[in-house]
């Protein structure tokens, strides 16, 4: 697989490098509007374009849809004064899946549990001997 930039792939294609421009504009707009509002609220919501002079606004859940409706609007001048701009806001609730988090899972083999067993001895530490002893246990049950 070739190691070569995006934007040198793109300039060979001309679909390509509209698409391109396009999305790196649209990701300017949400830079530029998450930097206007709380970095919490920042990561549950999204500027998703201007269209017919008006800001789209993706949420995460009614919560943020409903406070971004009262206090987006307020946003619209600064986001003209740095090139965005627009004089209606829409919010829509587009609700994330949580991603299943993944099982914390790790090996420790016989051999090593046996080693760790036996440097477990010639620690002095109390409490770092007995966490020492229950991770041994933990995994020799599991």
């Amino acid at each position: 697989m070739s190691g070569r930039p995006l934007h040198d792939i793109a300039r060979q294609d001309q679909t390509l490098a509209h698409l391109t421009a396009a999305a790196q504009a649209l990701m300017a707009l949400d830079r530029a509007f998450k930097r206007l509002i709380p970095p919490a609220m920042a990561e549950v919501c999204r500027a998703v374009r201007i269209r017919d002079d008006e800001l789209v606004i993706h949420a995460d859940n009614g919560i943020v849809a409903a406070r971004l409706r009262m206090t987006a609007p307020g946003l619209l001048p600064q986001l003209a004064q740095i090139g965005y701009p627009a004089s209606k806001v829409k919010v829509k609730v587009t609700l994330q899946q949580a991603r299943p988090k993944r099982a914390k899972w790790l090996a420790i083999s016989e051999n090593a549990l046996d080693g760790m067993e036996q440097a477990a001895d010639s620690i002095g530490n109390p409490e770092v001997k007995r966490a020492l002893a229950r991770l041994i246990a933990h995994h020799r049950r599991g």
